[in-house]
């Protein structure tokens, strides 16, 4: 899946009201006429990723002996809307994409499959140990694991390489290898750019980003428990007031204010903007680029150890009363390991693999720091399970960070809106 698919919490709790009445039923799976079971499988996307889906489906099926797989492809933005629908139904799907913030719900509402005793399976296509740790955490609720994923998209900054050199300016990559990466060298080189006329680094607001500038890799935006959070913490305060600080300078651009309706995207294609923050899904847009473009870690704030990056992640789970689990797993087991992620990847892609043996699909093309992609895996800061269980609490916290960016509060105020609205959420 590519960026930022967040649910909306009306339809959250919809989903979950709609789970609670319908037991999420799959439909009845059958058989093929050559005596194969047949699995309904789900997932949105553009028509490009769904065509790149559909490869891994058929090189599946072809290979199957037992089971025969049945691409459910939901073009646009109405994906949610669409699962909700079939659940509804009889027809809800035996597997499908979880996007991040129903993820946890649906672990509350007991729809979804254990999968641990078929990751521990050692004749499995598909292993524990082929899944990354903060990953395997992060699927795991009440000691079961209950989706495994279907690649991941760790966050980059992008930056116009033509254009630092064109401007003789210090790149991004200069301040790296001198060991000075950190947010004043990502603010320094914003700066320079708007004083050179252009834009520096551009800002869209949501989980990834916002939490990038507000934690580090040595704290915890919420406890285990889910009772308390960071986000009193002297470091989300002093990320926020950087963050405020670089919009009100003009050093950040923030997207969604701009009156062109232009996106982070489209400003750097056309040449205005230096740098931006994304995961590898927009390697395969810019490879017809006027310029050379590379990309680099996200900053440290004080200290190289806490360097971290956000990762989306959307995980494949399978609906329980699926009547036929075995051959749900046999697909999804091929679909998110070594084969599936391959035959999904191939060529420049859209994310980085979850599985060992698949560097090359990073590797291979641009940018030519690639290599950044995957070493953000391991310190990578996925969706926080206890905004994935309380649904609209991460719509709650990033408006508040809309307002400030748009001048209508300052980073205090924001905070301590944010603050109650997670005190809020966690009482209950």
């Amino acid at each position: 899946m590519t960026k930022k698919r967040m649910l909306a919490s009306f339809l959250a709790a919809g989903m979950i009201s709609v789970l609670a009445l319908t037991g999420c039923q799959s439909s009845d799976s059958g058989e093929t006429e050559d005596g194969k079971k047949t699995v309904r499988f789900m997932v949105g996307g553009s028509a490009g990723e769904l065509e790149q889906y559909q490869k891994a489906v058929d090189a599946f099926n072809k290979q199957s002996e037992s089971t025969e797989v049945k691409l459910i492809g939901v073009p646009g933005d109405n994906y949610n809307e669409k699962v909700l629908t079939q659940l509804k139904s009889k027809e809800a799907p035996d597997c499908f994409y979880s996007e991040e913030a129903s993820y946890g719900e649906l672990n509350n509402s007991d729809v979804l499959l254990d999968l641990t005793e078929y990751l521990e399976d050692e004749g499995s296509a598909l292993k524990k140990s082929d899944v990354p740790e903060n990953l395997l955490e992060s699927y795991t609720f009440n000691d079961k694991i209950t989706g495994v994923p279907v690649d991941c998209n760790p966050m980059v900054i992008y930056y116009n390489a033509d254009l630092f050199k064109e401007l003789n300016l210090k790149s991004p990559q200069e301040y790296y290898d001198e060991g000075k990466w950190n947010f004043a060298a990502l603010q320094e080189a914003s700066e320079s750019l708007r004083d050179a006329s252009k834009i520096g680094f551009v800002y869209s607001n949501y989980w990834c980003p916002l939490y990038s500038m507000m934690y580090s890799s040595d704290e915890d935006i919420y406890s285990d428990d889910m009772k308390t959070s960071g986000f009193r913490s002297e470091r989300a305060k002093k990320g926020l007031e950087y963050l405020e600080n670089n919009i009100k300078s003009k050093a950040f651009t923030f997207a969604g204010a701009l009156a062109s309706g232009e996106s982070e995207d489209t400003l750097f294609v056309s040449g205005q903007a230096g740098m931006l923050y994304a995961g590898r899904w927009f390697v395969a847009d810019f490879t017809d680029l006027s310029f050379k473009y590379d990309v680099i870690p996200f900053p440290y704030y004080d200290d190289p150890s806490q360097q971290m990056c956000a990762m989306p992640a959307t995980p494949m789970v399978i609906n329980k009363n699926t009547k036929n689990a075995d051959a749900v797993w046999e697909f999804v087991s091929f679909y998110c390991g070594k084969s599936g992620q391959q035959i999904r990847m191939e060529g420049q892609g859209n994310a980085v693999p979850t599985v060992d043996g698949l560097s090359d699909i990073v590797l291979t093309g641009t940018p030519e720091h690639a290599q950044y992609f995957l070493d953000a895996i391991d310190n990578a800061l996925v969706y926080p399970k206890t905004e994935a269980t309380h649904p609209g609490l991460t719509d709650a916290i990033t408006e508040e960070a809309e307002k400030m960016l748009v001048g209508e509060q300052t980073s205090a105020e924001a905070l301590e809106n944010m603050n109650t609205a997670v005190e809020e959420a966690l009482k209950e």
